[in-house]
């Protein structure tokens, strides 16, 4: 693989950041990229990377104003939309068009939309609309954990990225870089906690009491399979029903463990194979704003 140009501060996706750097050296970048994939790989990053390069006027140099109010969110012409959780309406997208209109003070106007598929069906139309006639000089990046949850319209008026999960060895190795003063084995348990999510290890290993939480969950769901029905199965659940980001972590764990049954040959495939669709049908459910109760009972139903 070839070395990158620029530190882009993230682990894997080597190939893509390869064709990032070559759409800039050959003056090919598109007028619009999505960034899809898994959760925590480093599609924000990236994002914001190239932003910093494109209008930093010493070649991405770290410390000028215009790299510090890119870092510090507070750049006029490189407009961010943060995944608050929240929906992302149509005022967003008419004051972002108003925004694009005006007469730039950088090099590039820059809008990068974290988790696009927050967009309402009205404020994607509106960004369609755009991205159909994009001022000039103008670069668009919408990050996804789902690219089927985006109007098929807005992705064929872009140059999608797929992001994967990071391999265990190469996640091991960055890790053992920047975390010298940890021991081999808490970084190998954290590659395997993280499901080869960059970003999720680091939040482990900066977080003691995360570290305990994803710890917890993962010894309980290796003997999740031993419950004998669906109300054991919902008892232990209890603490999950009302927060969104546990029962995430909870269903990514759950679907990692239920993969490595599978690949080990258990008995009755099928059943694992039904469990892994069942998942991320709740996934899905749990995005559209399901009852969280209801949508782990199912679950549960069908294990």
């Amino acid at each position: 693989m070839t070395q990158t140009r620029y530190r882009w501060r993230v682990v894997g996706n080597e190939a893509l950041l390869n064709q990032l750097e070559s759409d800039i050296a050959q003056n090919n970048l598109s007028h619009a990229y999505i960034f899809s994939g898994p959760p925590e790989t480093g599609k924000r990053t990236v994002a914001v990377t190239l932003a910093h390069i494109l209008q930093c006027e010493n070649d991405f140099c770290h410390d000028c104003k215009i790299c510090m109010q890119i870092s510090k969110g507070i750049h006029s012409e490189t407009m961010e939309f943060r995944d608050d959780g929240e929906q992302l309406g149509i005022d967003a997208m008419r004051d972002l068009v108003v925004r694009l209109n005006l007469t730039p003070s950088a090099t590039y106007k820059i809008v990068i939309i974290e988790r696009a598929e927050r967009m309402t069906l009205e404020a994607a139309n509106c960004l369609l609309k755009t991205l159909e006639e994009p001022p000039a000089q103008t670069l668009f990046i919408l990050t996804t954990d789902n690219i089927r949850e985006l109007l098929p319209t807005v992705i064929s008026r872009c140059r999608t990225l797929g992001f994967r999960l990071c391999e265990e060895d190469g996640l091991f190795n960055f890790l053992k870089e920047k975390y010298f003063d940890i021991d081999d084995s808490t970084l190998k348990l954290v590659c395997e906690l993280s499901l080869g999510r960059p970003g999720v290890a680091f939040k482990i290993l900066e977080d003691p009491e995360i570290m305990r939480f994803y710890k917890s969950l993962y010894q309980d769901l290796s003997r999740f399979f031993d419950f004998n029905n669906a109300f054991e199965r919902m008892v232990y659940l209890q603490e999950f029903i009302e927060d969104k980001d546990r029962i995430t972590i909870f269903l990514d764990i759950f679907t990692h463990l239920t993969r490595r049954k599978l690949l080990a040959g258990e008995a009755d495939p099928s059943r694992y194979l039904r469990l892994i669709d069942a998942i991320s049908f709740t996934k899905l459910a749990l995005r559209q704003h399901v009852n969280s109760r209801l949508a782990l009972e199912n679950l549960m139903l069908s294990f």
